[in-house]
């Protein structure tokens, strides 16, 4: 190839390439498959390819979806894809083929986590409703957090994720006072609707749950992110302000995990985040939270009282799940699966409501092994001193997970938070050593002057 035409095509942008295969699924797919699907298929590709130049906007709109987008307004051909996995497709196709991706140490560990899980429904031995929904669900949220967070900066992500739960706490807590839920209006002809879009009671008092589609999921979620608020550059009045908005969610969702996460959370990021919080926003919010929890304990224990034996043998029932561990096999599906009427039972259990139960139920003992091996490393990294806001996060979350599956967009953003601790073995980008060696020479530069 001579040299004029090697430099033209070193000039081609990959966006560039992909117009000739756009103008050819123009032409073709109108007759295959209709005019509405085809402009459906071409505004993907446009959005793929904006947000493969534009990593914030791309973030942004997958958390956008994530808070503000139900479970249950998804795709249900072939099988079930939720809005946050639809939405990861679309930010992650593009950049997935024009970027470099450098798997570390927890990437590979978390790869393999989900290559056993796919490898056991080739050889029969898992549902494949379970294996596509972690592969759509949790992989592409923890491949969000993993890649996007790296070209974007913690600390625009950071900032992101604090205003718009914020927001979500505001909702929530109007969602409360005025005892409406817009999302139960958009009513769909789905089974995830049926599931999801519906209110709770607690007590005689309907439980927030915002875009969540559950109490316990909005109350985690926001817990997740409270150690973020902390770790953020905002002002010390605003990150008291968010936090608290956060707390007071948790609060009306009425979920006991949710409250006891959010908690812990706060607790977790005063004493042990990885050079600690401001001091000054965490004593406020310190002091805050006990005069807070004082002022609140005798309605929300009135609350509970109301409920009568509801939450005590919603507690009782969890507890006796973990008489299912015998029968969970070595790797696969354990021994008790039966369905019957297409609905689907573990030693006559319907509803597993642990995350670590029903991962050893579906995929085997070594799987959820697996699971609870990171999250003590992640216990490690929290004693220790050396963790990260999100594993912050995340280990303030891990004892709901006792009590708790991974539904709706709790599960995938715990993911998104576990790609956000794989960045902790990543290598920097170029653009962001670059950036740091040129504050450094300006350090320098104006020193010697």
């Amino acid at each position: 190839m001579s040299t004029p035409v090697r430099d033209a095509v070193n000039r081609l942008s990959p966006s560039t390439c992909l117009i000739p295969g756009v103008l050819v699924l123009a032409v073709l797919l109108p007759s295959l498959v209709g005019v509405t699907v085809t402009l459906a298929v071409l505004a993907g590709i446009a959005v793929s390819v904006l947000c493969s130049r534009h990593p914030r906007i791309a973030l942004t709109l997958w958390l956008l979806v994530v808070c503000f987008v139900p479970f249950w307004f998804g795709a249900t051909d072939p099988f079930y894809l939720s809005p946050t996995a639809l939405m990861s497709l679309l930010v992650l196709g593009a950049m997935l083929l024009f970027n470099r991706w450098e798997p570390n140490k927890i990437d590979v560990c978390i790869l393999v986590f989900f290559a056993c899980c796919a490898i056991l429904v080739v050889v029969g031995w898992a549902r494949p409703g379970d294996v596509t929904s972690a592969l759509s669900q949790w992989l592409l949220s923890f491949l969000v957090g993993r890649l996007l967070v790296q070209r974007v900066g913690t600390e625009f992500t950071y900032r992101v994720v604090a205003v718009l739960f914020t927001v979500v706490a505001v909702c929530a807590v109007a969602e409360f006072v005025l005892r409406w839920n817009p999302y139960y209006d958009l009513t769909n002809a789905t089974v995830q609707y049926r599931l999801w879009g519906h209110s709770q009671l607690r007590g005689g008092i309907i439980r927030s749950e915002w875009a969540f589609g559950h109490s316990i999921a909005l109350a985690n979620s926001v817990a997740l992110v409270i150690p973020i608020v902390f770790a953020t550059s905002f002002r010390t009045r605003v990150k008291v302000v968010c936090i608290a908005l956060m707390l007071a969610a948790a609060v009306v969702s009425f979920s006991r995990s949710g409250m006891i996460s959010a908690a812990f959370a706060v607790f977790l990021t005063l004493f042990f985040m990885k050079g600690r919080s401001d001091s000054r926003s965490g004593m406020l919010v310190l002091a805050g939270g006990v005069v807070g929890a004082a002022l609140a304990s005798p309605w929300i224990v009135g609350i509970f009282e109301q409920a009568g034996s509801e939450a005590e043998d919603s507690a009782q029932y969890r507890s006796k799940l973990n008489g299912l561990i015998p029968t969970m096999n070595p790797m696969g599906i354990a021994t008790g699966y039966v369905e019957s009427d297409g609905v689907p039972y573990f030693s006559g259990f319907k509803s597993i409501d642990s995350t670590f139960v029903l991962l050893g139920l579906s995929f085997g003992l070594f799987v959820a092994a697996a699971a609870i091996l990171g999250t003590v490393w992640l216990a490690v990294r929290v004693i220790s001193r050396t963790a990260t806001p999100p594993m912050i996060g995340v280990a303030a979350v891990v004892p709901a997970l006792f009590t708790v599956a991974l539904i709706t967009q709790f599960g995938a953003l715990l993911w998104f938070f576990i790609g956000m601790v794989s960045l902790t073995g990543a290598r920097r980008p170029e653009s962001e050593l670059r950036r740091i060696r040129h504050d450094r020479q300006s350090q320098l530069t104006g020193a010697a002057a």
